[in-house]
């Protein structure tokens, strides 16, 4: 039985977390990390994925093991000339840094309805992996670390600095080899399966 995030945490196997962005945003977050949507806003930055929030905070969005794909295609689909790459950001940013956990999408009614200390501690990331009514983990056959609901996100209140960033992930070797060279050192990967959708999708084509 754990006792605390971490415990949890590493009793699932995760590994990481993400958080997908535009590729023009990549320098800036590598040289300050993901920083907070308000003091983006005071800076003058508007080339936001979601204009507007319904979460109801302006925290940076991660999601566990697999990004949200829903919301990561209806952005592309919305913007089909930007390059994107998705973040791989360290586990530990689950247990040492401020953040919330929303079983599912975090601007949903039956999320922004429950205080943010609700949505705090253990048993709120261990809400993540409970069944989802008739869609149960054994049905679904998911990983053990990929929360139950593919719409389930993790809410940074202060951003993520940037030592917590692990790698990069890309669409295709074109853009891997372009990052590369632009970025040495830099953990970059390409991996298509994670601009596409989580393996139980057809489960949840009716919404979440």
């Amino acid at each position: 039985m754990s006792n605390s995030v971490q415990e949890y945490a590493t009793e699932r196997g995760i590994k990481n977390l993400m958080h997908f962005t535009r590729a023009s945003n990549l320098n800036s977050i590598l040289q300050r990390g993901l920083v907070p949507r308000d003091t983006l806003v005071n800076e003058g930055f508007s080339d936001f994925n979601d204009q507007l929030r319904l979460d109801g905070t302006h925290a940076a969005c991660l999601s566990i093991g697999f990004p949200n794909y829903k919301m990561f295609f209806a952005t592309r689909q919305n913007n089909p000339t930007v390059d994107w790459v998705v973040l791989v950001i360290h586990p530990a940013a689950l247990w040492t840094l401020p953040c919330v956990y929303c079983a599912t999408n975090a601007a949903s009614a039956s999320v922004t309805a429950l205080p943010i200390s609700q949505r705090s501690g253990l048993t709120a990331l261990q809400a993540m992996y409970a069944d989802w009514g008739d869609k149960t983990r054994t049905v679904l056959e998911i990983p053990n670390h990929y929360p139950t609901n593919p719409q389930a996100e993790v809410l940074m209140l202060k951003g993520v600095p940037k030592n917590y960033i692990l790698g990069v992930l890309v669409l295709n070797t074109a853009k891997q080899q372009e990052l590369q060279l632009r970025y040495p050192g830099l953990d970059v990967r390409a991996y298509a399966g994670y601009f596409r959708y989580r393996q139980d999708y057809a489960y949840w084509k009716q919404g979440v």
